[in-house]
């Protein structure tokens, strides 16, 4: 049974009221809350009924705040969620980011019971104002994964936060420069002349480069499958590359991300004798594109000290 009833009581002011909702939660517990206004009472009411039914209602006195929930989500990504793999190292720490720099100084005191859209709208408008908007677009999408996951686990009722969006129109989006066929005419010549090069500590480390580079013309072949590539999944004899594998950023190598990244990439007989060539010269291990020591090549080495001074020796940038 549930009620609203009119409280009344004096004070140094004068007289003062406020409407007292009473009702019994899924568990047969009593509960009461408080509104200054009827109709909000009201709303709460009816809402409250709707979730006692469900069996789904979290009153505020036993609600978490966003920053509880906001952990809740991290650990369930570090193991995780809903029985699916953990989450990629870089993608945690993006997450982590997400949720240390932007969603716990301005939302994580507040109790998720009492989260509305109203107040999710203010939230996301909060986002726009000092960050991009893709920024702001990837923080809502980690927020609303905090409430699904809040849900799944019985902590609060519904995902108030999902009709929210931030919508990407084509002005707002960086368009991707891709190099042109003669383009990567002149980096591939580019890089095959440094194979040539007097100085041969140059020679040595662009016959890696330039292969590298070739591989990735023409297989399409993302970085971390590149890093990842495994000379036992190199068919010299027929031409075919196999996508079976990749590395992290750590260095760590794993499956590819999906069933669809498994695929088989036939090659032409240009990148076959160089990949043959490069063969002899590569370090000792399974990997094609190793660094020095046999081991996965930093991202952050290829940027730097291939992709950025190939495009800079061919006139490409700055």
């Amino acid at each position: 049974m549930a009620s609203i009833r009119k409280r009344i009581w004096k004070t140094d002011d004068g007289e003062t009221f406020t409407y007292q909702v009473d009702y019994y939660d899924q568990f047969g517990k009593r509960r009461r809350k408080q509104f200054k206004k009827r109709k909000d009472a009201d709303a709460f009411l009816v809402n409250a009924r709707g979730e006692v039914v469900a069996g789904v209602h979290t009153p505020d006195s036993e609600s978490i705040t966003v920053s509880q929930a906001v952990d809740v989500w991290l650990a369930a990504c570090q193991i995780g969620r809903d029985g699916n793999d953990p989450v990629e190292p870089h993608t945690l720490r993006v997450y982590r980011q997400h949720a240390e720099l932007h969603i716990k100084p301005l939302i994580g005191e507040e109790l998720i019971s009492r989260l509305t859209t109203p107040r999710i709208n203010s939230f996301r408008d909060q986002l726009l104002t000092g960050r991009s908007r893709s920024m702001a677009k990837r923080v809502l999408a980690s927020f609303k994964a905090v409430l699904n996951e809040a849900q799944s686990r019985g902590l609060v009722a519904q995902n108030v936060a999902r009709p929210v969006k931030i919508n990407m129109a084509k002005r707002h989006k960086t368009e991707v420069d891709v190099p042109t066929k003669e383009e990567m005419r002149v980096l591939l010549a580019t890089a095959e002349a440094w194979t040539h090069n007097t100085q041969e500590h140059t020679r040595r480390a662009w016959r890696r480069y330039h292969a590298l580079l070739l591989t990735a013309v023409h297989s399409g072949m993302r970085a971390s499958e590149l890093g990842g590539l495994d000379w036992d999944h190199v068919d010299l004899r027929d031409g075919f590359i196999r996508v079976r594998q990749r590395a992290d950023e750590n260095g760590i190598i794993g499956s590819v991300k999906s069933g669809a990244g498994k695929r088989d990439i036939p090659v032409g007989s240009q990148l076959v004798q160089t990949l043959r060539e490069w063969k002899l010269l590569c370090p000792q291990g399974r990997l094609v594109f190793p660094n020095w020591q046999g081991n996965v090549e930093n991202y952050r080495n290829i940027h730097t000290r291939c992709w950025k001074k190939v495009c800079e020796r061919a006139g490409l940038v700055g």
